[in-house]
C-alpha cells in the first residue's frame, strides 16, 4: 500500500510536494473506503486540474523510481536534466523522490536524490511513532549498511555503476545480504503498476488464457460494466488459420523462428489490439484470439473479434490486469488519464465497481471528469486532489483541505472555481465578419 510519495525538483515540481492517501478519521461516510489496518489508509485518490497543470508529470514520478528502482541502466538511457525542473534560474535543489509504503504489514520509506551523484536510503519507518531504522544509506560510492559484507566490493561496484541503484545493482552482484526487508522492496515496487495514456498490453490474451482468475475477472467487469455477454479466447490449430490468411507462407516462416512453448507465446498486436497470440497445446501450433459475444437483431448472438471492438472497449480490457492486482493481490495501481477513450458513464461504472466492492489494494488515477466528485455515492473528499501550477511550478492539495460539509455539491463547487484547478479561459477573438 501507498501511504504516500514526495516529489520536489522533478518535471513541474519545484518544491517538494506531498500526495497522501491518510483519511481524515473526522469523515464518516464511504467507511467502507478506508483500509482498516495500523496505519489507515484510503482504497482510491483522483487528482484533477487543468491540462498543463502537472497531473501526467505526477504519474511520471512513480514511473521514474520504478524503473529507477528495478532497471539497472534506466538513468544511462535517459536525459536526466530533462526531468528537473527548467523554469528557474536559481541553482536547482537535487531531484528528490521519496515514497513511504507498506508491505506484508511492515512499512518502510525509499528516499532518492540526484543531484552530482545519487544518494539513497532505505528506512524501516516508524509511521510517526518511532524513529526510522536505518536499513542502507548509498551516498555517491559510499554504501552505509550492516548488511554490507564486503565493504570495499561494494564501494567498487558502484564506482563502475555510478547511475545504478543500490536495489538494481544487488540483483545482479549481490552486496547486501539476504533479508526480508530488501525482499518486501523488491516485491512493493513489482506490485505497482503504473498505466500511461499510451499503455498497451502485447501479450494479453496470452495472460488471460494461462490465468483463469482474471479471466474470470475480466468477465465480471466487462458484464457488470455493459460491454459484452462474455470474453473468451478462441483457439485455432495453426494449420487450419494459416488457411485463411492471405500472408500464409510468410507468417508460418516467422512463427518457426520464434521460440514458443507451453509457457510462452508469440503475440501479433495492431493499432494497440492484441489481436493473435501464438503458442503451443499439448505439443501442438495454436492461434489464441479473443471473441466478445454481443447481442444482435432480435436476440441473435455472434462472436465478435477484438479487431471489430472500440477504442474505449480495448482501453477497458487493457485495464483489467491492472485493476485485478489492485482488488485481488495488493498491488498499487496509478492510471494516467483513467477516461481516455472511454464514456464516461463507462469509466464511471468501472471506478464504481472498485469503490463497491471488497479491495486489497489501491487505485490512483488523473482525470477531468467531474462526475466522480459524488461525496454522497462514490469518492470522499479526502480522496480528491487537485494540481495547479504557479509560476510555473505544480502544486498538490487534498479536497480535504477545505471546509466541506457531507451533504455538499463537490462538483458544482470545482466547476465554479471554489478550489481551484480549472482552467481560465478568456474569449477568443475573431475577425469580425
Amino acid at each position: 500500500m501507498l501511504l504516500r510519495i514526495e516529489i520536489g525538483n522533478f518535471l513541474s515540481f519545484y518544491n517538494n510536494v506531498v500526495f497522501d492517501m491518510f483519511p481524515n478519521p473526522k469523515r464518516e461516510h464511504l467507511q467502507s473506503h478506508i483500509l482498516n489496518q495500523k496505519v489507515p489508509l484510503l482504497k482510491q485518490a483522483a487528482v484533477y486540474g487543468e491540462n498543463g497543470s502537472g497531473k501526467s508529470n505526477f504519474v511520471m514520478a512513480f514511473v521514474f523510481i520504478k524503473q529507477f528502482v528495478n532497471n539497472v541502466n534506466f538513468l544511462s538511457q535517459i536525459d536526466l536534466d530533462r526531468f528537473k525542473f527548467q523554469l528557474s534560474e536559481e541553482i536547482s535543489s537535487p531531484l528528490n523522490i521519496s515514497i513511504e509504503f507498506n508491505q506484508e504489514g511492515k512499512y518502510y520509506i525509499y528516499q532518492l536524490q540526484i543531484n552530482s551523484h545519487i544518494i539513497e536510503r532505505f528506512y524501516k519507518s516508524g509511521v510517526g511513532q518511532r524513529e526510522n531504522t536505518l536499513i542502507f544509506e548509498r551516498n555517491g560510492n559510499e554504501l552505509k549498511s550492516e548488511l554490507v559484507s564486503n565493504m570495499e566490493s561494494s564501494k567498487q561496484l558502484l564506482q563502475k555503476n555510478k547511475l545504478s541503484s543500490v536495489l538494481s545493482l544487488n540483483k545482479l552482484f549481490p552486496i547486501l545480504s539476504p533479508c526480508d526487508e530488501l525482499s518486501d522492496i523488491n516485491n512493493w515496487f513489482n506490485s505497482l503498476e503504473i498505466v500511461t495514456i499510451n499503455s498497451d498490453i502485447p501479450f494479453l490474451i496470452g495472460l488471460l488464457s494461462r490465468n483463469r482468475d482474471i479471466m474470470d475477472f475480466a468477465n465480471d467487469v466487462l458484464q457488470n460494466v455493459g460491454i459484452t455477454n462474455s470474453l473468451s479466447i478462441k483457439k485455432t490449430s495453426l494449420d487450419e488459420w494459416l488457411l485463411h490468411q492471405n500472408n500464409a507462407d510468410k507468417i508460418k516462416d516467422f512463427i518457426e523462428k520464434s521460440n514458443i512453448n507451453e509457457s510462452t507465446s508469440l503475440s501479433l498486436s495492431h493499432h494497440n489490439r492484441n489481436e493473435y497470440d501464438f503458442t503451443l497445446d499439448k505439443g501442438s501450433k495454436i492461434v489464441q484470439e479473443f471473441i466478445f459475444e454481443q447481442l444482435g437483431v432480435n436476440g441473435y448472438r455472434k462472436g465478435m473479434s477484438i479487431a471489430s471492438q472500440s477504442d474505449g472497449t480495448v482501453r477497458l480490457l487493457t485495464l483489467i490486469p491492472a485493476f485485478y492486482k489492485a482488488m485481488k493481490q495488493h498491488g498499487v495501481i496509478v492510471i494516467d488519464e483513467i477516461e481516455n477513450s472511454m464514456h464516461p458513464n463507462l469509466i464511471y461504472s468501472l471506478v464504481e465497481y472498485f469503490a463497491n466492492n471488497k479491495t486489497n489494494g489501491q487505485l490512483i488515477f488523473t482525470t477531468h471528469l467531474t462526475k466522480f466528485q459524488n461525496q454522497q455515492t462514490l469518492m470522499r473528499p479526502d480522496e480528491l486532489w487537485i494540481t495547479e501550477k504557479v509560476d510555473g511550478c505544480t502544486q498538490m492539495r487534498s479536497f480535504n483541505d477545505f471546509n466541506i460539509h457531507h451533504t455538499m455539491n463537490i462538483e458544482k463547487g470545482y466547476q465554479e472555481g471554489r478550489y481551484g484547478g480549472v482552467p481560465t479561459i478568456t474569449r477568443i477573438a475573431t475577425d469580425e465578419q
